[in-house]
């Protein structure tokens, strides 16, 4: 006769070789995939970090439903794109319907295989909103810190939207509202005509 309370099942404890590729503790947010590009299923990589790099030998994590799932990234398909973004192929996904299917999605990497490019600017690294999105006095996003341009007299940040288009800001001309280093965002107040630099 079964019994009325049957124990749970116990899963088996995780491979601990496995364990640095799922706990997101041991793990690191490399970017997000922004768009897929070509016919092939490649896709575009926007980092959080200008100095991260593709290890190709290990998995990335990328996040969908909730669930962490492990890719390869194909060595040959590495590009680099002069806004810093990558472009990519899954060894996995073959279509630009796969592809699709993982854009607007955060791709982690273990911390252990975590690619740093030390040689990058370290006047960028050292600026106080590396990587903050930035909103306009309006609450607009206007895109994410890349990069700073220091231009004597005429410094000016680097903002990626999220179209993958350059953002100049004049750092003279504006002004910071409010900041949260928290969540890493910042305010500023831009006059009118300051981004004409951009047309």
């Amino acid at each position: 006769m079964q019994s009325r309370n049957p124990q749970k099942q116990q899963h088996p404890p995780m491979n601990p070789k496995l364990s640095k590729y799922f706990d997101k503790s041991k793990l690191t947010k490399l970017g997000e995939i922004v768009a897929f590009k070509g016919t092939k299923g490649d896709v575009v990589l926007r980092l959080d970090n200008p100095n991260y790099d593709i290890n190709s030998q290990e998995p990335v994590l990328v996040e969908t439903d909730g669930y962490l799932v492990p890719f390869f990234v194909q060595e040959d398909s590495v590009f680099y794109a002069k806004n810093g973004d990558i472009s990519l192929r899954f060894d996995t996904i073959q279509s630009n319907e796969d592809a699709d299917k993982v854009v607007r999605k955060p791709v982690y990497v273990s911390n252990d295989d975590l690619v740093v490019d030390e040689d990058e600017d370290d006047e960028y690294n050292d600026f106080k909103y590396a990587n903050y999105d930035v909103f306009d006095q309006n609450d607009v996003l206007l895109g994410k810190i890349v990069d700073i341009d220091d231009i004597p007299g005429n410094p000016l940040i680097i903002i990626h939207n999220a179209f993958g288009e350059e953002i100049l800001v004049p750092l003279n001309g504006a002004e910071v509202l409010a900041e949260n280093d928290t969540i890493r965002t910042i305010k500023l107040s831009i006059p009118d005509g300051l981004l004409d630099i951009n047309r």
